[in-house]
This record gives structure tokens, sequence and C-alpha cells, in this order.
């Protein structure tokens, strides 16, 4: 029996959001079952979780002035990073309504209302999501090699240094690499949109540089925040950051390829759980994720907040 695209789609959909909610139905289970096993929280715990919470939300400020550039160098020259980065918190809010793509929207939506060309907002965002998964699956494949030292020393009569002079030279022949491969991709992703692919401004591969950078910097943030929540909420001994940014991208990835799951939830932490407790014991793994969701629920508002406040701050001025 062939199903029609639309019905296909809205199974796709559905087995997403069924198995988001299964998820997050076993992770909550789970945090009530392991919450009388969790270290008592006093108002140092409580200090950490907001401190986190501030360091969450850097990486998505400086990822709304890399829009704002992204956004030029296609061709919205009249992008203001002011105005990118209060589009761009704002639209942060969206992450929570199902779909997983609300958030998307958001940022067209509001760049249009700013007078941004919805053609070039659709295809930063494009720029964004896939260097943002390939930095994932990079910064995945450097936890697993981590986490497996052996494979290093493992390789007979290759020295270790060689191995990791040729694992830097690729991270930085990647984006240049990566730069061919995106011109052919975004041939395919203007067609299925029914875009001329010739009314697209090709960033140059500087820029390249610069997303890769963030992003790499972001997976790397979060994976101190991991380390950070298990040392000082949970006294466990901290965790590697690299292997626990690889971690985090392994979770994020996960969520974000599940259709129907708003903000990953419970996709995330069935990731890190599973991902967490071979290091730590099985409640401490359920209590780091249980707290990072709550340092990024909080932070996400943070950054809704500020969001608003250079919104007003930008009509503020405006209308002096």
């Amino acid at each position: 029996m062939v199903f029609p695209a639309m019905s296909i789609t809205k199974l796709i959909r559905l087995f997403g959001t069924v198995a988001a909610l299964l998820a997050l139905a076993w992770f909550v289970n789970q945090v009530v079952r392991s919450a009388a096993d969790f270290p008592s929280f006093d108002f140092r715990e409580l200090m950490y979780i907001i401190s986190f919470t501030f360091i969450y939300a850097a990486p998505a400020l400086l990822a709304g002035i890399v829009w704002c550039y992204l956004m030029r160098v296609v061709g919205e020259s009249q992008a203001g990073p002011l105005e990118a980065m209060s589009i761009n918190c704002l639209s942060q809010a969206g992450k929570y309504l199902p779909g997983n793509v609300a958030h998307y929207f958001g940022r067209i939506l509001l760049a249009r209302q700013a007078g941004w060309g919805t053609t070039n907002t659709l295809y930063t965002i494009f720029i964004e999501t896939l260097w943002s998964v390939a930095v994932a699956a990079l910064l995945a494949l450097v936890a697993v090699m981590y986490a497996q030292e052996q494979l290093f020393l493992g390789v007979d009569r290759v020295p270790r240094w060689q191995v990791l002079a040729v694992l830097a030279s690729f991270a930085i022949l990647a984006p240049a690499l990566g730069h061919r491969v995106f011109g052919l991709a975004a041939d395919i992703w203007a067609r299925h949109k029914g875009i001329s692919a010739s009314s697209l401004q090709a960033p140059p591969i500087r820029a390249f540089w610069i997303v890769v950078s963030v992003y790499i910097f972001s997976y790397l943030v979060m994976g101190w925040v991991l380390s950070l929540i298990a040392s000082q909420v949970f006294g466990a001994s901290p965790g590697p950051v690299f292997l626990f940014a690889g971690i985090y991208a392994v979770a994020w990835v996960t969520g974000f390829v599940t259709p129907g799951a708003p903000a990953g939830l419970g996709i995330r932490e069935l990731i890190l759980v599973a991902a967490l407790t071979p290091l730590y014991d099985a409640n401490i793994a359920i209590g780091i994720a249980a707290a990072l969701r709550v340092v990024t629920i909080l932070g996400d508002c943070l950054v809704v907040t500020i969001g608003l406040g250079l919104k007003q701050f930008i009509h503020k001025q405006a209308g002096e």
C-alpha cells in the first residue's frame, strides 16, 4: 500500500512524538525513583545552577552575532547585530512548542518584521543547521576516540602524536572541504524549496571557519557545564570536557532529528543517562541529566528575557 507523502510525514511526526513522550515518561519515573539518593541541595548548589544558567546563555548570544554576520555575507546588508541577537533570543521560546521547528518559524517571522529577506533568513538557517549537525558528528567521533584511548596507542608503529596530527589537520581542513560539499547541498536545498540557486549569494569560506568555531565553542561550553554539574552539584569527579561535549552533541542531535520532541525533551535525557551511566552511578547520571534540563530551561528563559530587553532598547533608540 502506498501512502501519500503528507500521510508519511504525519506518521513520522506521530512516531517521533510517541517516542519523545515515552522517553520523557521513563525519565520522569527514573528521577522520582532516584530522588531519594540525590545529595541534599542547599544555597550553594542553587547558586551553582544559577551560574550555569548564565554560562549556558552565552553561546546563544554569540550565535545571534554570528547569524548577523551570515545574513550580511549572503547579501542582507541591513542586518544589525543587536537586532539579530534579539530575534535569535526571542525565537528560542519556540523550541518548547510541539514539532521542534517553531523556533525557526519564529525567527523567520521576526526577521520579516524587521524587513529582512525571507529567502536569506531561510538560507542562513540552513547553513547553521547543516554545520551544527556536522560539528556535533565530529565531536561525537572525538568523544568516542577519547573514551577509547587505546585506539591511538594500539596502532602498531604509529606514534600517538602522528595520529593526533592527522586529526588536527582534518579539523583544520574540514571547513574548506565542507565549503564544496555545502555548495552541492545548497543547490539541492534550493531546488527543494523552489528557490533559484542563482539568487543565493554563497558565503565565503571564512564564514564557515567562523560558524564551525562558534559551534565547537558552544558544544565545549555544554561539555563544561555537564562536568561542572557532576562535580559541583553531585560531588562526583569532573569528567573530561571533550568527552562530555561529544556526549552532549550526540544527545542534542538525537533530540533535534526526532520530530515532535520539543527541545529534545525526553530523548536528550535518555541519551545522556545512557552515556553517563558507565562513567557514574546510574542515580548520578539521572541527576546530571535532570539538572542539565533545569539549567537549559532557565537558560532559555534568560535568553528570551534578554531578547525582550534588546527589542525594547532597539525600539527606544529608533524613537529618539
